[in-house]
């Protein structure tokens, strides 16, 4: 038995580029050693020790506690911020459409409720997001599509594979939600574009067993280090 997807698209997407399976607003970030001033020459960054700019990104630098947006200019290298900072992050400010998939567990246990979405994201203020702690914009959405007790009990309902008129209320409810209590991401614009629900079985002769998709969001944290335990996240947000 396979169940067919209900869909929706709330908005074109035109120009704005699309990151499916990709970190947004934060591509990447190094660590970075604080310079000792001289007495007779001004310390200066070398390029090679800070990340790559990607088209539409700015690079933000983390100086004690406080996060910086870097100079403009040749004397960037060189600037107080840069000398000083113990790290560098590039943020993608450009529009984005960032791709979410939100699973819920149903009473039969070998169906999953699936929803997909995408959302329109731009970053108005790079510092201000990464001072909230979002580096990873589809780990607060994911958050936000699960965040609705009525849409998780929704999903529990016995008659969820038999009943199409489950699924097409848990999409509208999702929808409604949204309108009225859109995500907040403080210093970024986030827009729901289009959403998807579908019922996924968990039965390997049917559906084969569940693969972890690129877009998938689960408990692992890019910014981790699997070997030493630490992290290169900001000690302000994590300390």
């Amino acid at each position: 038995m396979s169940f067919p997807p209900l869909s929706l698209d709330l908005d074109p997407t035109g120009g704005v580029g699309t990151r499916p399976g990709a970190a947004f607003p934060v591509v990447e970030s190094a660590r970075l050693v604080p310079l000792p001033g001289g007495l007779l020459r001004r310390p200066r960054r070398r390029m090679a020790e800070l990340p790559e700019l990607t088209g539409g990104s700015v690079l933000v630098f983390q100086v004690d506690d406080r996060f910086v947006l870097a100079p403009v200019g040749r004397a960037m290298l060189s600037s107080r911020v840069a000398v000083q900072a113990s790290m560098a992050t590039v943020v993608v400010i450009s529009a984005q459409q960032v791709h979410v998939v939100a699973t819920m567990a149903a009473t039969d246990i070998d169906i999953q409720v699936v929803l997909r979405a995408a959302y329109l994201c731009r970053v108005l203020d790079p510092v201000r997001v990464l001072e909230t702690g979002c580096w990873d914009v589809r780990v607060d959405l994911r958050q936000h599509l699960l965040g609705d007790a009525k849409t998780r009990m929704l999903a529990t309902r016995v008659d969820l594979a038999d009943n199409p008129e489950v699924s097409q209320r848990i999409l509208a409810r999702t929808l409604a939600r949204d309108q009225l209590e859109p995500p907040h991401i403080p210093g970024m614009e986030v827009k729901m574009a289009s959403i998807d629900l579908h019922l996924r079985r968990r039965d390997a002769a049917e559906w084969g067993q569940p693969e972890r998709r690129s877009d998938d969001v689960g408990t692992h944290d890019p910014f981790v280090d699997p070997e030493s335990g630490g992290t290169d996240r900001p000690r302000d947000r994590f300390a």
